[in-house]
């Protein structure tokens, strides 16, 4: 199947769970300069209920994944990826729509993260999605050393908002 009719194919946002990382490997290794390992993945999938971690998937194929923690009134963003021959379509957008609508429901009132300062694409997608930088956290990255950008976003109050 083409990539184009495989982009016909609707993304589903599932939990991600342990037995994929693998696939989220792969992504993670040629999105990243400094990629997380597996052991860092397997210890966001183990904080319990304070842990928001989805993955995309087209036709039972992961594209994408995002990991969050929630801790009281706040959603941080640890890690959000799409695979290369994906990017630009959506997938990312829908699994930060899903954060915001599992953040609120959970009570949360912010979305934070971290950018590296040089991601022009990233930063713009998250000014897209209404984050504003708060602050810099210098070095906070290596391979290479990096300052990174804090971005916060705050959500809609209600029900329905």
């Amino acid at each position: 199947m083409s990539a184009l009719a495989r982009r016909s194919e609707p993304v589903r946002i599932r939990p991600l769970t342990v037995s994929r990382l693998d696939e989220v490997l792969a992504i993670e290794r040629v999105s990243f300069s400094d990629p997380w390992s597996r052991e860092m993945f397997r210890s966001e999938l183990m904080v319990g209920g304070g842990t928001y971690a989805r993955l995309a998937e087209r036709d039972g194929e992961l594209v994408g994944y995002l990991c969050a923690v929630m801790v009281e009134d706040e959603a941080h963003v640890g890690n959000l990826a799409v695979a290369p021959a994906e990017r630009r379509h959506g997938v990312a957008q829908m699994l930060l729509d899903d954060l915001f609508q599992t953040a609120r429901s959970r009570g949360a009132r912010r979305v934070t993260l971290e950018v590296r300062e040089s991601n022009s694409q990233a930063r713009k997608f998250y000014y897209k999605n209404d984050f504003i930088d708060i602050a810099i956290r210098k070095n906070y990255y290596r391979n290479p050393s990096e300052d990174a950008i804090v971005m916060l976003r705050t959500l809609p109050e209600g029900p329905s908002a």
